[in-house]
């Protein structure tokens, strides 16, 4: 698991309203928890290759509503040891919110691809499915 607060997505996760910070250990941690179901937040960064960067592009790009045709054409993703692109993942335990943030390794640095999506309820679940197990 990641430090959220040292993910690139942070800034813009701590200031949604649904999601609560506390810090603990004299300011050293801060503990995410997500506000409606009072669950932690956990962060992950997860490595992928071009071919399955597109797909996620895909699927981040797709509006809610559309959401149910995309995910099954493209499967269960898979990652990639030293990908071009890193998705920075952050979700709560219930699986009831997720924030995602996909990368792209150019010029020595890894680049936004597009918009952070934050997704809640059944539309995170369906997100979530297709990233973790």
């Amino acid at each position: 698991m990641e430090n959220i607060s040292k993910m690139e997505m942070a800034g813009d996760l701590f200031k949604q309203i649904y999601i609560k910070t506390e810090k603990k250990f004299f300011g050293f941690m801060t503990k995410v928890t997500y506000a409606p179901t009072n669950s932690p937040v956990v962060g992950i960064s997860l490595e992928y290759s071009p071919a399955e960067g597109q797909k996620i592009k895909t699927i981040l790009d797709t509006p809610p509503n559309k959401i149910d045709e995309v995910l099954p054409q493209n499967g269960r993703l898979q990652t990639s040891p030293n990908g071009n692109y890193r998705l920075e993942l952050c979700y709560s335990k219930d699986h009831e919110f997720a924030a995602l943030h996909l990368q792209q390794f150019v010029g020595f640095e890894y680049r936004t691809v597009c918009q952070i999506r934050f997704a809640a309820g059944n539309d995170a679940k369906k997100l979530l499915n297709a990233f973790i197990k």
